[in-house]
């Protein structure tokens, strides 16, 4: 994958990821609120009712990091303009959507938080 054109990228903190176990791979992590599971199980020290998960299988995710974007394409990612067509959010995977997926989401949270 090639790096993404500097005008694509935001001036975010960074975008989140963490390991999957399910996916066995560093995933990009979205937040999303804490399932009633989540919420009632003995393990759970969570201070808000959000948890961090996996934009693949939604898996809720631990140690969460904020990387810039333009390391994305290391990651297996793809930053593109969504002017000029397709989603990269990976459609065989089921992350399209209208907007571009869940990916398009987490990197505009990212952007609105910076």
């Amino acid at each position: 994958m090639r790096a993404a054109p500097s005008e694509l990228l935001s001036d975010a903190a960074g975008i989140p990821v963490a390991p999957c176990p399910s996916c066995e791979r560093e995933v990009v992590a979205y937040l999303r609120p804490l399932t009633a599971a989540e919420l009632a199980s003995s393990e759970a020290s969570f201070d808000g009712a959000e948890t961090y998960a996996c934009t693949h299988c939604d898996l809720q995710l631990r140690g969460v990091a904020l990387i810039d974007e333009s390391a994305l394409a290391v990651m297996g990612y793809d930053v593109v303009d969504p002017a000029a067509g397709g989603c990269a959010t990976g459609c065989a995977a089921g992350g399209c959507g209208p907007a571009g997926g869940r990916l398009a989401d987490v990197v505009a949270r990212a952007k609105a938080a910076g």
